[in-house]
Parts: C-alpha cells; sequence; structure tokens
C-alpha cells in the first residue's frame, strides 16, 4: 500500500497552499479493514428499523456540519459555496432516501407447491470500500456509505486525493455518529486504492469517478473476487433538435457544459445541433459563454494539473479544424481558472469529442438529422448522462430507447444518473434504488414444512 506521507492541498483560485494532509498508509488502512470486518458480524444482523435510525442521524450531522463542509469544498476545488452547499444537502437527502427504502425493501415470492413458499431474501456483502470522486465529494460519500448501510454492509471510504481537507472533515462527522467500523474513511492516493482493492477485507468495490484508473480497479478486483460497481463518468451530449427555442437551448446547453466549470460527473459537453440552426445556435452560445465567465457564477477547475489537461484538449481540437467561438485559452493571473469555451466546427475524431473533458468545454458539431445525432451522442466517452432539446414526442421516444446513457433527460438539465445501464468494465449503477440493489445479494429460499411420522406412513 501507498506509504503514509500525504498530499497537499493548494487553493485553486490563488494556487496558494491550503494544508499538507498525511495519508493512512498501509498500516492503518489495515487496521481500518480489520476493525470493519468484525463490526460487520454484528452490523449485519442489526434490525432494518436501526439501519434507518443511523442513516437518519448521520444526514442530521451532514446537515449541522453543511456550511463548514461547503466551505472546505469550495476552497479546496475551487466550486462556488452556494453550489457546494446544495451539493452537501442532497447528500444528507439522499442518506434519509436510503434511510426509508431499507424499510420497503422485500424480496419477491413464487407460486409453488401448496404446502411449500418460495421467496426471495436479500443479504449485505460484508465490507464495502467506497473509491469516492473530488466533483461532488459529500454527496457522492452519502449515496455510496448511505447504500452500504442501508443494505446491512459496513462502508471504508477511500475519497479522491483532490478533495482530502472536505473528506477528512466529513469522516469525522460519520465516524462520530456511527459505531466504530462501520463507517470509516482512509486517506491516500490511486496505488492506496488499488491496494485496498485487492485487500481480502473487503468484498464489494464501489469506484465513482472517470475512466482512467478503471481498467486497473476491475482487474483488481477480479483477482481478489470483490464486486465491482461503477458510478461512471464521462463526456455527456446534448443533442438540440429542430424547432426548439434557440436562446433557450443556448442556456440549457450552457449550464450543462459550464456549471462546476464543467467537471461534473455529468456535464455534457458534447453537442449535436441540426446543422441549419447551427450558426444562430452558436451565437446564442457565446453569449451564454460570457455570462458565466463571472468568477462569481463558475469557480476554477480543480488543479493546475486539470487545467492542462483540458486546454491541450481543446488545442488539439483547435488545430484539428474546430473553430473556437469563446475561451480556449489560459488567462493570465494566479489560480487555475479556465474560460467557458465554446467550439464551433466540430467532428467527430477530435479530442473534444472522444475524450473525457472534465472542464467548462462545450463542443459543437452540426448534423443533418436526428438519427444522425443520436448516433453520434451514443459513441464513446458517451457519459453516464444525455440531454434531448426537442419538441417531437417521436424523437423523445427514440432518444430514450436508442442512448446508452443512466440517466436521460428531455427538454432539461441532466442532474446525475439513478439507473444503471452504461455499458463499461464491472457492473455500472446510479444513486438511488439500483446502487442498493447492486450492494445486496439475493438468495432464493424454498421452504416446506418438516415431515412428520404420520405423513411417512400415508
Amino acid at each position: 500500500m501507498a506509504p503514509a506521507d500525504g498530499g497537499q492541498r493548494r487553493d485553486p483560485r490563488t494556487g496558494g497552499l491550503l494544508a499538507s494532509v498525511p495519508f493512512s498508509g498501509p498500516d492503518r488502512a489495515e487496521a481500518v479493514l480489520r476493525t470493519a470486518r468484525q463490526a460487520w458480524i454484528e452490523w449485519r444482523r442489526s434490525p432494518q428499523a436501526d439501519r434507518a435510525a443511523a442513516l437518519r442521524e448521520l444526514a442530521a450531522a451532514v446537515d449541522d456540519a453543511a456550511e463548514d463542509l461547503a466551505d472546505l469544498n469550495a476552497r479546496e476545488t475551487g466550486r462556488v459555496f452556494a453550489d457546494a452547499l446544495v451539493g452537501i444537502r442532497a447528500g444528507a437527502e439522499s442518506l434519509r432516501r436510503y434511510a426509508e427504502l431499507s424499510l420497503l425493501r422485500s424480496g419477491p415470492s413464487l407460486a409453488g407447491v401448496v404446502s411449500g413458499l418460495d421467496f426471495t431474501v436479500f443479504e449485505p456483502y460484508g465490507v464495502v470500500l467506497g473509491l469516492t470522486s473530488w466533483d461532488d465529494p459529500v454527496a457522492t460519500a452519502c449515496a455510496v456509505a448511505g447504500a452500504s448501510i442501508a443494505a446491512g454492509n459496513v462502508a471504508v471510504l477511500k475519497p479522491s486525493e483532490r478533495c482530502l481537507l472536505v473528506a477528512r472533515r466529513l469522516g469525522e462527522v460519520f465516524e462520530s455518529v456511527t459505531p466504530p467500523g462501520v463507517l470509516s474513511t482512509v486517506l491516500g492516493d490511486a496505488e492506496l486504492a488499488e491496494a485496498l482493492v485487492r485487500d481480502r477485507h473487503v468484498d464489494a468495490v464501489v469506484h465513482v469517478g472517470g475512466t482512467d484508473i478503471s481498467g486497473s480497479l476491475a482487474e483488481a478486483a477480479y483477482r481478489s473476487g470483490a464486486r465491482l460497481v461503477r458510478v461512471p463518468a464521462g463526456n455527456g451530449a446534448v443533442i438540440v433538435d429542430r424547432g426548439v427555442d434557440v436562446e433557450w437551448a443556448a442556456a440549457c446547453v450552457a449550464e450543462s457544459a459550464f456549471q462546476h466549470a464543467g467537471q461534473l460527473r455529468w456535464s455534457a459537453g458534447r453537442v449535436f445541433v441540426m446543422d441549419d440552426v447551427e450558426e444562430s445556435f452558436l451565437g446564442a452560445l457565446a453569449g451564454q459563454a460570457l455570462a458565466w465567465g463571472d468568477p462569481r457564477r463558475v469557480g476554477p477547475l480543480v488543479d493546475d494539473q486539470a487545467r492542462r489537461s483540458v486546454h491541450a484538449s481543446v488545442t488539439a481540437s483547435v488545430d484539428g479544424g474546430a473553430i473556437a467561438v469563446t475561451g480556449a485559452s489560459i488567462p493570465e493571473g494566479p489560480g487555475s481558472y479556465y474560460p467557458p469555451t465554446v467550439l464551433g466546427a466540430c467532428t467527430p475524431l477530435l479530442p473534444v469529442m472522444h475524450e473525457e473533458v472534465r472542464g467548462p468545454v462545450a463542443a459543437v458539431m452540426g448534423v443533418h438529422s436526428f438519427e444522425e445525432a443520436l448516433a453520434e451522442a451514443a459513441e464513446p466517452p458517451s457519459g453516464p448522462a444525455a440531454t434531448v432539446l426537442t419538441r417531437d414526442i417521436g424523437h423523445a421516444q427514440l432518444a430514450a430507447a436508442e442512448l446508452p446513457v443512466a440517466a436521460l433527460t428531455i427538454n432539461g438539465i441532466p442532474s446525475g444518473s439513478d439507473a444503471p445501464n452504461v455499458p463499461q468494465a464491472g457492473m455500472p449503477a446510479g444513486f438511488g434504488p439500483n446502487l442498493l440493489d447492486e450492494l445486496s445479494r439475493p438468495k432464493a429460499v424454498h421452504l416446506e414444512p418438516p415431515v412428520t411420522a404420520r405423513a411417512r406412513r400415508h
């Protein structure tokens, strides 16, 4: 496992050092997993009502610490404070949602012989390792923790090293209201994450985040036998159909591509617009980009490495034929700001169309038909979410049938995903009842009355 050194967190607005946060290290991580394994022996037998009560207590604790967590989130990842606070309130709400869902779960019963019963029960896996992302760190951690605990598992969270401060504080909140070992946090890098996945004490892994380490995690989980559940990221798509109001469509696309500087897991930066309205749409979107350029509305990227990656994709795409309508340059001054960028005349082979671009970039490609837009939007990296802006109910139904995404929004803005349906390594899932199902193991039970001596004689 990774050494117990640590990570430096810098203010993405100024570049100044915020803190050096020590990593957990191999001994601490191993001890946490052993404690979690011991805690699960009792926790798995806890009544559903007790699990629901624990989740409600967790939700209240997160609500009480919300402003402190939002401040850390804003300072560490660059997210606007108001948006960070919304994410934290959403995390608390997801804990309450899993509390209610846990009380409603029951397996199906089958019609068998008259004297017997056939039914299904759900069992926990054991120790769930949650590898959570930095883009919405509290909401994702709460979702993984909530689903794990509701299902009767215990959880060990290993957050991204890009949100160590907020993760450490959230871990303190979690551990203050749960029994020892039921919900723990370890801090470390990608090397620690892979080592944890391989550990014999881990029974299931939930990975929330990008595709950059998914392959190595899938291999490690396969070798260890742990169940891998993926809540993926990607570069989502927006389709702008004929007949919609161009100004409204541009506002929808801008919010989808530029919110939290385009770094949210469900951000959609690939835009497919009918070519007969492409020019007017680009003009409207350029106006939106200028409005979103206010730093009070969009913060910086999480760090300078992220900015370099985004700018490299944008630069390569412009060199490949895309037209920079707005942005596309690194501004002067401190921090890791990147301007809301609109690229026109995009083609399928450009980096912004086939790479996972985690930044405020809207790459616009003209298409001849709605069917062509669907085909292009389905190309990797399709992302977990997509939006279709249309007045045609037939097109909306076709999109629902054809787009391989976890969440499809018609005439609105995506806000996450609640359904599993993304073809990637491991079992994909969203935040909702599906994640609760993924962290439970179904068991079919057939029950008949014992055979008595009288029954044997007859």
